[in-house]
């Protein structure tokens, strides 16, 4: 939660680089950690409230950042309709020791900061960054803070909030560096919103709104896109379930996973036999071909993708509070061939499934399944039904399983209208004893829906790309393999449990272990607290969407899986919610560009090919761990990140080990380039790549 020091530890390399070490470096960080836990009631993120000039609701919501951006006909929050608005953010700055900072803003608008109750910046207009605070003189210790910020009469809007200080450059407010007071009115403003957003949330995620349909649809454009998900295709499902499994499951699903969103439709084993008889007759004709794995390497492959961090190898009493999915008799759900099918391709019949695609190869699904089929698990075998399948399919119908399923039959199920639940809350489906679907919902989660139902005004037909962002990082579990802002992911608190599956230093081909040396620091995905303005939003839609085939890091065992559904609206709100525009002109313009050229490329060729490919041109001698590709990163990375990262790159990341070249003057070692100009130097690298073709 605490802003780094501002000197920190380099590399020394050739052409007389500058080397930066503060010995205190790592104590720093610990004394920082300790103060911001000394109190309970410091934590992250900001409170953010909006209101629209039309509009009498008021919403607050947490958010990790001082920044936003709101497109054209887009709505500021789920609860406040587009259009001209007014935002305020208030929390606390905090500071690890004595600064002296400046602070500015960028984007368009009307903004004013105050700080420790006194006004330090105040500017309006069509380009917000042309002034910036006197330099300010704090104390190490919490500042509160309070930005007022106004959009464009059309409801436009775009804004950053940025610092600098003796020992950084200007940047953006990192999140780690704010954090807001959990107690007293921020928590009394907080408590209905959070409610609200839960309600709505659940509301929307377990198919309520499938069978309590909206007086008028909703328009695919403009709502939120979880009331558009259907739940997973059961055409062919007879070909790839067992039916055992699937009675038991249609008989109680939260007796076979804790977390089952499906609710409990049925109430006799009769019914339950009846569907499934139904089910088990809807055939594929292409049965899937059974391709024989190996368990070992299946199980070398589930550890290093990391699926211990969303998935246990055993029943115990911690899944349920972290959150994991037991795989304890998964081998027993698929019929041959169907497992390895499903992991080639997880999104094939339900495109929201939260299970991501790793694009695995055939004979690494056939090996991970097999290596699954093996865990211990009660025995289940394929039965003749004892069902009616006539029977079964007159109970989808009734039951309304095709209101959420795509089945070859119709929804004959009569539900309440959206618009008339909120007179029966705390009833039917929301009731503990539901004769209808019974719910595994919780105490507060069924208060909140209740919550929601009545006072829902039109959020479900407006939809927040950032709250979405924030929605579906929770959802999707990004902490499990990713770090943010000094969160750890959970990858490392659940390895232990698969150290046993892991390759051993002898079993791994010297063509493997031998490519590259990797540093620590280069084996972990990516931190992901900059991720949204590092980015290009369209690069980032393609890259979640598995459509960029070439891997960032590819050295690294762990890979980055895709979620191609929710892939432009995930990478929408990440660059939203940092105030960063969806597409930028970044490439600079200047006058001398012969001589940026000869420059930049002069520096890749003779200092950032050590580590770094370019192109099809490999790295020269890598040490202690190989970089990204050069042309990758021209494609992936906005300008002003890639300035920010090469200035001081342990500013971003403190265990990097990409060194750092400039001083505290801006200067670099290469003094014979530019005349040793930091920032005009690394200009010229990325015009250099900027001018190279993939």
């Amino acid at each position: 939660m605490q802003m780094r020091s501002e000197t920190v530890p380099g590399s020394s390399l050739t052409f007389r680089v500058a080397c930066f070490v503060h010995p205190f470096f790592w104590a720093t960080i610990l004394v920082a950690a300790n103060f911001l836990h000394a109190d309970a009631s410091v934590l992250p993120g900001v409170v953010l409230e909006l209101r629209g000039k039309a509009s009498k609701f008021i919403d607050y919501r947490l958010e990790r950042r001082v920044a936003l951006r709101v497109d054209e006909n887009e709505p500021p929050s789920a609860f406040v309709d587009a259009g001209p608005f007014e935002a305020v953010w208030r929390g606390v700055i905090l500071l690890e020791k004595r600064e002296r900072i400046n602070f500015a803003f960028e984007g368009f608008g009307k903004a004013s900061l105050l700080l420790d109750g006194e006004k330090v910046l105040e500017t309006e207009g069509e380009d917000l960054s042309t002034v910036e605070s006197e330099r300010l003189r704090l104390n190490g210790g919490e500042h509160p803070f309070e930005l007022r910020y106004s959009s464009a009469a059309s409801g436009l809007a775009r804004f950053r909030l940025f610092w600098k200080g003796r020992g950084f450059a200007r940047e953006s407010m990192p999140p780690k560096s704010l954090a807001h007071f959990s107690t007293g009115k921020t928590a009394e403003l907080l408590e209905k919103p959070s409610l609200l957003r839960q309600g709505r949330f659940l509301a929307a995620s377990r198919g309520c709104l499938r069978c309590h349909l909206p007086d008028e649809p909703f328009n695919k454009k403009t709502a939120m896109p979880e009331v558009l998900a259907m739940g997973p295709s059961l055409i062919g499902v007879g070909s790839r379930l067992n039916q055992a499994w699937m009675e038991k499951w249609i008989l109680d699903p939260q007796s076979m996973r804790h977390a089952a969103r499906m609710p409990k439709v049925v109430h006799s084993s009769t019914e339950a036999s009846h569907l499934v008889a139904f089910l088990g007759s809807l055939k594929n004709e292409n049965v899937e071909k059974v391709v024989h794995g190996e368990s070992k390497p299946g199980g070398v492959l589930f550890a290093d993708l990391g699926c211990i961090s969303c998935h246990a190898l055993s029943e115990n009493d911690t899944i349920a509070e972290d959150g994991r999915i037991s795989l304890v008799g998964v081998g027993q759900k698929y019929l041959p061939g169907s497992l390895t099918a499903f992991l080639l391709a997880p999104n094939k019949h339900y495109p929201w499934i939260r299970m991501p695609n790793f694009r695995l190869s055939k004979e690494e699904a056939a090996n991970l399944a097999a290596f699954l089929q093996e865990l211990n698990s009660p025995i289940l075998t394929i039965t003749e039904s004892t069902g009616d399948a006539v029977m079964g399919k007159l109970l989808a119908s009734s039951l309304g399983c095709a209101a959420c399923h795509e089945l070859p039959c119709e929804n004959k199920l009569i539900a309440t209208s959206l618009q008339q639940l909120s007179a029966l809350t705390g009833a039917g489906c929301l009731g503990e004893s539901s004769t209808g679907p019974q719910f595994s919902f919780s105490k507060e989660e069924r208060s909140a829906i209740s919550i929601f139902l009545k006072e829902r005004d039109r959020s479900l037909e407006r939809h927040s790309p950032p709250e979405f962002a924030n929605r579906q990082f929770e959802e999707l579990r990004c902490v499990a393999c990713h770090e943010r802002d000094g969160k750890e992911s959970l990858w490392g608190a659940f390895s232990n449990e698969v150290s046993s599956l892991k390759a051993k230093d002898n079993d791994i081909p010297d063509a493997v272990s031998n490519l590259v040396q990797i540093h620590a620091a280069s084996r972990t995905p990516p931190d992901l607290s900059f991720a949204g303005e590092k980015l290009r939003e369209n690069w980032l839609a393609d890259f979640l969407g598995g459509k960029v085939a070439a891997k960032p890091r590819p050295w690294m065992k762990a890979r980055m899986p895709s979620f191609p559904i929710r892939a432009n609206f995930f990478a929408s709100g990440l660059s939203s919610s940092c105030g960063v525009f969806s597409a930028m002109d970044d490439k600079p313009n200047p006058h001398n560009e012969k001589e940026l050229e000869q420059v930049g490329g002069k520096i890749v060729s003779t200092l950032c090919i050590t580590c770094h490919g370019v192109g099809e041109q490999k790295p020269t001698a890598v040490f202690e761990g190989q970089g990204v590709n050069l042309i990758l990163s021209r494609s992936r990375m906005r300008y002003d990140h890639y300035m920010r990262w090469m200035m001081n790159p342990y500013r971003i990341t403190p265990n990097t080990i990409m060194p750092r070249f400039a001083d505290e003057d801006g200067r670099t070692g290469l003094i014979d380039l530019l005349e040793g100009d930091a920032r005009r130097q690394f200009g010229s690298v990325w015009h250099y790549l900027c001018g190279l073709s993939d």
